[in-house]
Order: structure tokens, then sequence, then C-alpha cells
């Protein structure tokens, strides 16, 4: 049955949704805040040196593969004519609608028709508005709000000319030279701007709690696509949900051995020892999306002196500088927050987010899409990986089959035992684990597995075949979700036969 459905969110997981439910026939609208499209990848997010931690043949949609013309590693401009493009060869354009914030949505009972819908209210331009829709998708994804954690003294410090940025708003770093600069934290964005700003400041610090295993974009001269970006090199990092296959690879002893490896190959091609960036988890510890790309020259500026690392926390600042948890005093004059994004679904009431969260503020969704006792709500996007593309792309794909009937889902009481089985699992394994239980890492591609098995679909043999010898190529999916929906349209045929 056609449904009329609203997205929250026109980043990756927004646009493909989009696609894919109006291929299904859906009355679809998607609602981006931000005045382009584009999600993490929209240019008021952009920082000098942004680009994707994925080769440029793993990051795409099965059916739009990325430019040839475009690099190894697209920057953040590159890859937002790419969605921009995707938007415009799918005729998604019309159906989004930017520069417009959601502030609330109601599930609520309509006497007149007898149904129950939602209600949803925003602003557009200053102007507020008002509608109702059969379905919500929410797709503001895991990286939706700038998150600076507040210190005392925050307002003394600019009164006095200090400057406190987000990596996002961070423009031309020509705009840092002769500057004193403290970059806050130790991920991709905070290690990207400490690298593209050290060459022209003053000085530049990068303070952060705990350094991490960084990989570089090429191991031994090995691109590391060949060695991670792929089934056996998931196989490595999967410590349960196994296959017989996997299994054997365990018993053997390989992951701890290729890790092992692994760790030593990259301390000494980084020389974390002399940068004094030695790690002290080991990289199983942090494969719940904790890992990250090196960012280029990161640790020469390091050992060149151009980036002074200093393991503390800020505690305070000052009017010209920060008092940090070591108890020293930092004299800066810029202050840049690398500490990622928060999520925000501050449309719903704490009454209404409750029904789909724990205690903790974990997400309790069936295959990171469906809450599992909240009716006409979904969920893409919150399904962080290594592959955002692609689980995206599938999970919509699962989820207009869902809507088409066509998914027997177990009963609610295993569903949420399986979720909540999962995050106590993830509790344990790792406490620090990010993303709030909307992560697949490092399931990655057994996630997108059990999804096209709820659909009673597989990939071919061949392309599995290949993925466990090479890399993951997207475009493998294409003929198994052309299959999936022309399936679809004979059943629907085939009804309206019956029918007749």
């Amino acid at each position: 049955m056609k449904k009329r459905i609203s997205i929250i969110g026109a980043g990756i997981s927004g646009l493909v949704t989009a696609k894919t439910l109006l291929e299904y026939g859906h009355e679809v609208e998607v609602f981006e805040k931000d005045n382009e499209l584009g999600g993490v990848w929209a240019s008021s997010r952009h920082y000098p040196g942004m680009t994707t931690q994925n080769t440029k043949d793993t990051y795409f949609f099965s059916d739009f593969p990325m430019p040839k013309s475009y690099p190894e590693f697209p920057t953040a401009n590159q890859v937002l004519e790419y969605l921009k493009d995707y938007a415009t060869k799918f005729e998604l354009h019309p159906h989004i609608f930017t520069g417009h914030c959601i502030e609330a949505a109601v599930y609520a009972y309509d006497d007149e028709t007898k149904k129950y819908y939602w209600q949803l209210r925003g602003h557009a331009n200053g102007k507020p508005f008002t509608f109702s829709r059969d379905y919500l998708i929410i797709c503001n994804g895991t990286f939706s709000d700038r998150f600076i954690p507040q210190a005392p003294g925050m307002d003394l410090f600019t009164q006095n000319g200090g400057l406190i940025l987000h990596t996002t708003q961070v423009r031309e770093t020509n705009n840092f030279a002769g500057k004193r600069v403290a970059v806050i934290g130790y991920g991709k964005s905070a290690c990207d701007t400490a690298a593209a700003i050290a060459p022209v400041a003053k000085t530049t610090h990068l303070v952060y709690r705990e350094a991490k295993w960084k990989v570089p974009k090429k191991i031994k001269g090995i691109n590391y696509k060949y060695i991670l970006l792929s089934r056996f090199g998931e196989a490595l990092t999967k410590f349960r949900y196994r296959s017989r296959s996997e299994n054997v690879i365990h018993s053997l002893g390989m992951p701890k051995l290729l890790l092992g490896t692994m760790q030593r190959i990259f301390a000494g091609q980084q020389r974390l020892k002399k940068a004094g960036l030695m790690p002290e988890q080991s990289i199983k510890e942090l494969l719940f999306g904790e890992l990250s790309i090196e960012s280029d020259g990161f640790f020469n500026l390091v050992i060149n002196k151009k980036i002074q690392p200093v393991k503390a926390e800020v505690k305070s600042f000052e009017k010209d500088g920060i008092n940090l948890s070591d108890n020293t005093f930092l004299p800066v004059d810029t202050v840049i927050y690398g500490t990622g994004f928060s999520q925000s679904l501050s449309l719903f009431s704490d009454a209404y987010k409750q029904k789909f969260t724990d205690a903790a503020g974990n997400y309790l969704l069936y295959r990171n899409i469906l809450p599992v006792d909240v009716p006409a709500l979904a969920f893409n996007g919150y399904n962080s990986s290594f592959f955002c593309t692609l689980t995206s792309e599938i999970a919509a794909l699962w989820l207009a089959e869902y809507l088409e009937g066509n998914i027997g889902l177990p009963e609610k009481s295993a569903m949420l035992a399986q979720v909540k089985e999962h995050i106590e699992w993830r509790g344990n394994y790792r406490v620090k684990a990010l993303f709030r239980n909307a992560t697949v890492w490092p399931f990655n591609l057994t996630y997108v597995d059990w999804l096209l098995g709820d659909m009673n679909s597989k990939l071919s043999a061949k392309s599995m075949l290949s993925e466990w010898l090479t890399v993951v190529n997207p475009a493998n999916y294409a003929p198994v979700k052309k299959k999936i929906l022309d399936r679809t349209r004979k059943n629907r045929n085939s009804l309206k036969v019956s029918a007749i």
C-alpha cells in the first residue's frame, strides 16, 4: 500500500532511503535543516584536509559509482558533488526540502479518519509549518550536532579575544597564521585539523585523553584496502557472529598473529615511540568505530615538534589560555574542538524517546532500523560502519520490503532480547564504544548479509569470493537489489490479476 512518508535528514542514508522508497511507489519527502543536502558531507561541515577514510572504489552506492577522475581518497567537496549528482540522476531534488527544521513529531489518532498518523511541526525561512504523514524515518545519523564540551571560563576566554571553534567551523588555514592553537581530541577530524594548521600556526598543541591506533593508507607499501576492506579483513576482527570458515581462521590463531603484526608495523612506520603516541589499548579493543585512517603528515609534524601532543583534558579556561587536568597551563588564543558530534532527537519528547532507548541512551532498534515497540517509525544511518553507503543502502531496501509486508519478524520479546543482549556484550567488550549502539562495527558485512537473508536473498558466489580475495565492491549488490525489487513488482502484478 502506498504510504506518505517523511524522512528527516538528507545525508547518505536519507538520500538512498528516499530513492529506494520512491522506486517502491511511495510518496516521499525529505526534510533537511541545513541549506543543502549532504549530511556530514555538507559544505557547512568541511574542514581543511577532510577526505573519505575509504578508497573511492568501496565508498559509493551500488548503482552509481564514483567518477573515475576522483582520487583514491575523495575530498569532502568531491563527495558532496557526488551526492548532488546522485540526487539529480535519480530525480530526488523535487522531494528534498532544505532549510526545513522539524521541531516536533507526535504520533496521534485522528477521530475522523480512524487512523493513526504523525503530526510534524517545524519552521522554514522563519515561518512555521504543520502537516501529517503516515510514516516517519529518521536519517539524521550519528553525526547530527556539533559537540563542544563545556568548561568553566569559556566566556572569559572569548571576551578577551580568544576563539573557540569546532573543527567543522575551520575553513582557511591561513586564518591561523601566527596563532597559538590547541586542538582538542584524537579522532580523524582533530588530527586532520592539527596537521593542516601546524605549518602556519605559531604553536599547535593536540590535547587528547587517549592515543589510538591510526591505520596507514599504505601498510608496508600495500594499500590498506587490500588488508582491511575485504571479508577476510572483517573476519580478523570478528569476535562473535562468525561463520564456520571464520571460526577456522580464529582457531588457527590468525587474527591474534595478524593484528599483532599490524600493530608492530604501524608503530614502526609512524614512529609512535619517538612521537610519544604509542596507544595503551590494542587494535582489537578499538573496533567499535574508534579506528581511523592516519592523517597525512600528522606523525612527521609531531616528531618535528610542529604539533605538540599533551595527554590531558581541558579543565577550565583563563583569559589567555587553558588549564589542563595535569595541572599545567597552556597559553593559547585559539581552541579547536575535534570532539565529534552528538545525536539529537529533540523532535521527540523525552517520554517518547524512552520507548526506543534504554537508560544509558542506547537505541533499541531491531536490525538497527526498527524500534521494537513503536509503530510507523524507522531509522536508517544508525548503522555506522566502514561501508556506510552500502549498509545504509541495503537497510533502505530492507525497510522498503518490510513496508511491503515481505519480511517476517520474530516476536517482539525475541527482537528486544536480541538487541539488549548485543548491547550488554558490547558494553562488556568495550565500555567506550561509540555511537550508542548505532553502529555495526566490526560486523559491517555480516550485518549486510543478515539484511539480505531477511529478504530471502544473498550475494552471488562469485561476488562473495571476490570480496574475500580482494576488496568489497558495492556494485556487486546492484543485481541483488534489482532481483528483490523485480520479485516484489511481480508479486504485486500477480495480486492484481488475482483480484480481477
